[in-house]
């Protein structure tokens, strides 16, 4: 049995947060652990609230995950507070993971924050250096960056910088971007990966992003190479959401 960790926030309405993710964990195989950061009301349109677990409470439940399975893949999303982003950052260089993956999410899709600006900088500098792979979109990475970016291909030339700074690998995910088709790029310390489908508008699209990063960890934790993870975990989430029916009103 694969063991899979998500370290992310509770959302009420299954669709996202660390729902969504052990669904997708259980999709692809693995026993799903979870350690909430937070917990937020919300439905499929709109957050309501946010209220961060406490650090110390966090810091258990992860130790526990840690201590007590074999985790071969974690996937990280709200963090919710700073004391918990140190709680990650500790329990992290305790273990010693190869395959973390962190879905930056900053606001939700109705502007909800989960971060305030002084989070921002511990983030970058102390969990970013953790992790095997980030996932940002367009917005999320113009605030990590401060950098107004205009195409993909602006993106790519930022994001390669980054990727030495802050010692991790960038997915920089093309949904927000302009483009007839989505494009959307890999960037690694060595290596450019391009990619592009078509746009695809679903019914039904809450919790891509944790989807999509949940996706990656599964994978990139089964030792597949980047290149290959992108692709099965972008099927997979197209499959996935097109095979729901959802149409709320």
């Amino acid at each position: 049995m694969k063991f899979f960790l998500t370290i992310a926030a509770s959302d009420n309405s299954g669709g996202a947060g660390v729902q969504q993710d052990i669904k997708v964990a259980h999709d692809l195989g693995y026993w799903a652990l979870s350690a909430i950061t937070g917990i937020t009301v919300q439905n499929f349109k709109e957050v309501f609230k946010i209220e961060a677990i406490n650090s110390c409470l966090l810091q258990s439940q992860i130790e526990q995950c840690c201590s007590s399975f074999p985790v071969q893949a974690i996937k990280i999303g709200a963090v919710c507070s700073l004391k918990n982003i140190m709680v990650i950052v500790n329990c992290l260089k305790k273990h010693h993971f190869e395959h973390v993956v962190l879905d930056p999410v900053l606001f939700s899709t109705s502007g909800k924050a989960f971060l305030d600006e002084s989070s921002l900088h511990v983030l970058k500098e102390a969990l970013f250096p953790l992790t095997e792979l980030i996932t940002p979109n367009k917005p999320e990475f113009e605030i990590l960056t401060n950098r107004k970016i205009n195409t993909i291909d602006e993106g790519i030339e930022i994001a390669k910088d980054n990727c030495t700074a802050w010692n991790t690998s960038i997915l920089l995910k093309g949904g927000h971007f302009n483009d007839v088709n989505i494009k959307e790029a890999l960037i690694t310390k060595t290596n450019v990966y391009r990619f592009e489908r078509e746009r695809i508008t679903f019914t039904y699209e809450h919790g891509t992003g944790c989807t999509l990063s949940s996706a990656l960890a599964c994978f990139l934790g089964n030792n597949i190479s980047f290149y290959n993870s992108y692709s099965r975990s972008s099927e997979y989430l197209i499959k996935h959401y097109q095979s729901l029916q959802i149409r709320l009103t």
